[in-house]
């Protein structure tokens, strides 16, 4: 049940209209307090049904949590008085949390942002001090300013800063259609892909996240959650998990912190942060050991028995023998002939290689020297790595008994098997090993394309129908994505790649970078060289008070929209429900203002309905049935054939040779970046320790605690900081610690502590708690600077990366904690 419909408290629509009327009437004031939940429901009556006093739209909720959880928004006198869960067709994908619940109250937020803002002249960035301007004064100072930049330092000088905000599609492609048009810059956000891209370098992309849809645990015989924290982090998949334990299905949690979700498990293995390649690296160890291997798999399906020249790290091909390239079928997007050049393999029996495809009972395990070419198959090099990491070995490092990676091992190999990736184990500097390494277990046991069998960190259903190439069809941006890492010393250098890059103005959207990115000091102090700093959002966050100037936009339910569904293989319509509030926008209407102030009104729509025609109105939509007019009128349209979802069918991967590629043949950069690729590091998963949370670092002895974060329940990274409902359960910025190690300190559970390393610091109170591993400290991330006693946790973390996933590294961080001094 949710809201009113519970006989366990909720508000009437009276007590709560009464609330919202006030708060509509009343300016936002600095500290202004929180009508209480008790007030609130002191007149509450049990349901709320539908009448001709209250209209019910059904709009969709869509922050990064993948939920995309559809809602019943309740409408009475022209105000949002409630949302409630509403259907999607198939009834497993029904579901609210309390974010969604709260939505009326980050409508009517005393604090949100009612009207443009520009900062007061001569007041400096965070000073707090804004003049309210008009929509056309705004409107001028941005192009104004966009075109001077660009004409003084170039097109790349202003920037469009976004990170993952998921607002919706035409949030989304508006912007970037503009800034495309003006051959802008774009900050590219390096937020949770090191899993992504680990895990697309083996199998091959098809989608951002891939893995089995959620409702396909219940076919698996194990589940394997990594660093993941399905019952705060994605509340919406846990009903899955439950149902697969009923089934029977045997769950094991690999974490360092005893979470809700682990206490369900069969199996929790504190592993130590950082550690979870070595960890992974020893279970194939124990598999390659035992022979518990997919034989049949590794010769049809993975690049096991590719022959890989030691000279160049290449795979041996038949052209390198003599044997020339034949043409295949035209390739569609260049109109001429795929060259078929095949891998050689041996196969038992033979003296001569032979090509790869056809082969059969191809050589797993050998070495060859082939016309003076010396050669190994790919499988050798694979187990030549596994080797090093035997159960004895590995437990000094990850911190798990032998007998557990052992058992571990046998779990592993007894499918079906279903690895669930979180968000915790790829925020390091080897985060993209981590996943590698798990997508290659995977593959030595044949877990893949059938039910039960799976490995990735979600099933993140991408719409095919779409017209995503409508945001270039003008011509993409040629200038370059410089990641968040990277930005401080591009500002402060003006280079990028060695090259003259200054950028000088930005507009940020879709997110909140001074609260959500790494090392936010270092951004921060590089601010100056950016002469004008734009946010586009309804909430005053960190990003916002350092801006020069803020625009107001529209909530979700004040503007139209579509949705791809997320976990959920639908496509939602999201009609605009009410009218925006005060003198807020939607971001359609901003980007047209902008484009016809910048002369560039031929590039963009001049209306929300026709961009979505155009977006949805497609050849390949009209395959599955999806025209704008019927999802206006359904609300709701499937468009994924298969139920569950089942990725990799057939053992059929999306990398150049069709297999699971555990050995990468040419790894490449993830983004644009100034470091360089150790390129034999990436061709195999491979263990190496953390750039800083680890015992060995010089620093360890002067910052003895690793500093982890946990996705609240409360909020969806900075989302939803404001929410007053929310923040009765939720108050204040916490850290939680082991209670010995307190004591330790003289540090009393519920004081006042300060975190703190060379970077940066933050207070927070202390909690008290068994579940925390020693030597470690666990807080929950997004709050912002202000509901801090002073600092911020971003403060503390690096900006050091790793090059194969431009990956900002949250996990990687060293702090030591002490009761604060009130300073």
């Amino acid at each position: 049940m949710s809201g009113t419909d519970s006989s366990q408290g909720g508000l009437t629509r009276r007590s709560f209209l009464k609330t919202t009327g006030a708060i509509v009437g009343t300016t936002a004031v600095a500290g202004a307090a929180y009508p209480t939940l008790t007030a609130l429901a002191e007149e509450r009556q049990t349901g709320q049904p539908a009448s001709s006093e209250e209209r019910i739209s059904q709009g969709i909720c869509r922050p990064n949590c993948f939920g995309g959880c559809r809602l019943n928004v309740h409408v009475r006198d022209g105000k949002v008085v409630k949302t409630s869960m509403a259907p999607y067709p198939d009834e497993k994908n029904n579901r609210i949390c309390l974010r969604g619940i709260s939505h009326p109250w980050r409508i009517y937020d005393p604090e949100r942002v009612k009207y443009p803002m520009r900062r007061a002249e001569g007041t400096e960035r965070g000073a707090g001090v804004w003049e309210r301007i008009s929509w056309d004064d705004a409107i001028n100072e941005i192009a104004d300013t966009f075109m001077r930049v660009q004409e003084e330092y170039g097109p790349q000088a202003v920037a469009k800063w976004s990170v993952s905000g998921n607002r919706g599609m035409i949030v989304q492609e508006s912007y970037a259609t503009l800034f495309n048009a003006i051959n802008a810059s774009s900050i590219g956000p390096g937020v949770d892909m090191a899993n992504a891209y680990g895990t697309a370098r083996v199998t091959g992309w098809i989608g951002i996240w891939s893995s089995n849809g959620p409702d396909d645990l219940v076919n698996a015989k194990n589940i394997f959650l990594w660093g993941n924290n399905l019952t705060s982090a994605q509340l919406q998949e846990w009903h899955f998990v439950a149902d697969a334990l009923e089934a029977g299905s045997r769950l094991i949690v690999i974490d360092p912190i005893y979470t809700q979700i682990a206490a369900k498990a069969d199996l929790w293995v504190p592993v130590r942060p950082g550690s979870d390649t070595a960890l992974t690296l020893s279970m194939m160890n124990v598999i390659v050991k035992e022979d518990l291997v997919d034989k049949t798999f590794l010769q049809d399906h993975t690049v096991a028995p590719f022959l890989v020249r030691r000279d160049t790290g290449k795979f041996l091909r038949m052209s390198d023998l003599g044997i020339e390239p034949t043409e295949g079928p035209v390739n569609s997007a260049t109109g001429k002939p795929t060259i078929i050049d095949p891998v050689a393999v041996m196969v038992d029996g033979s003296d001569a290689p032979v090509p790869s495809e056809g082969a059969v009972n191809p050589v797993l395990l050998g070495a060859f020297t082939i016309q003076g070419i010396e050669c190994d198959t790919a499988y050798r090099l694979l187990c030549d790595e596994i080797a090093q990491y035997p159960p004895e070995t590995a437990c000094d490092l990850c911190e798990v008994p032998p007998e557990t990676i052992i058992e571990l091992a046998h779990y592993a190999a007894d499918g079906p098997v279903t690895h669930r990736c979180g968000w915790g184990s790829q925020a390091y500097d080897n985060g993209v090993h981590t996943a590698h390494a798990g997508a290659t277990l995977a593959g030595l046991v044949g877990q893949y394309g059938f039910p039960g069998a799976s490995y990735g960190p979600v099933n993140l259903g991408v719409y095919p129908g779409f017209n995503t190439k409508l945001s270039s069809a003008a011509g993409a941006s040629t200038s370059k994505t410089v990641s968040i890492m990277d930005l401080p010393e591009v500002l402060n250098t003006g280079k990028f790649l060695g090259k003259e890059y200054p950028i000088k103005a930005a507009f940020v959207l879709e997110g909140n970078p001074l609260s959500t990115a790494t090392n936010t000091n270092a951004l921060l102090d590089a601010l100056p060289n950016l002469e004008f700093l734009v946010t586009a959002d309804s909430a005053m966050t960190d990003t916002a008070r350092y801006s020069d100037l803020v625009l107001p936009i529209a909530q979700w339910f004040e503007c139209e929209d579509v949705f791809g569904g997320r976990q959920a293989n639908y496509v939602v319509h999201n009609p605009k429900i009410i009218d925006p509030l005060y003198e807020s926008k939607p971001d359609s209407e901003i980007v047209r203002l902008l484009a016809d102030k910048m002369g560039l009104s031929d590039k963009v729509f001049q209306s929300d309905e026709e961009w979505m025609r155009a977006y949805i109105d497609t050849p390949a939509g009209e395959k599955f049935g999806i025209t704008y007019d019927k999802l206006k009128e359904a609300g709701v349209l499937g468009w994924h054939s298969s139920d569950p979802v089942i990725r990799w069918e057939g053992g059929v991967f999306t990398t150049p040779s069709k297999r699971l590629e555990f050995y990468v043949e040419t790894p490449t950069l993830a983004g644009a970046t100034a470091k360089k690729l150790d390129v034999e590091r990436e061709h195999l998963p491979r263990f190496f320790p953390p750039a800083e949370a680890w015992p060995e670092n010089e620093k360890y002895s002067e910052y003895p605690f690793t500093l982890l974060s946990e996705r609240s329940m409360y909020m969806v990274h900075s989302q939803w900081f404001g929410t007053g409902w929310l923040r009765e359960l939720d108050p204040e910025p916490t850290v939680k610690i082991n209670p010995a190690q307190a004591l330790e300190k003289g540090i009393d559970d519920g004081a006042y502590v300060e975190c703190y390393n060379d970077r940066g610091r933050c207070v927070a109170r202390a909690v008290y708690s068994e579940a925390i591993k020693p030597g470690t400290l666990v807080y929950p991330k997004n709050w912002q600077r202000h509901q801090h006693k002073a600092g911020s946790w971003s403060e503390l973390s690096s900006s050091i990366y790793d090059p194969a996933a431009v990956n900002q590294s949250f996990m990687d961080v060293l702090c030591d904690v002490k009761v604060w001094d009130g300073e």
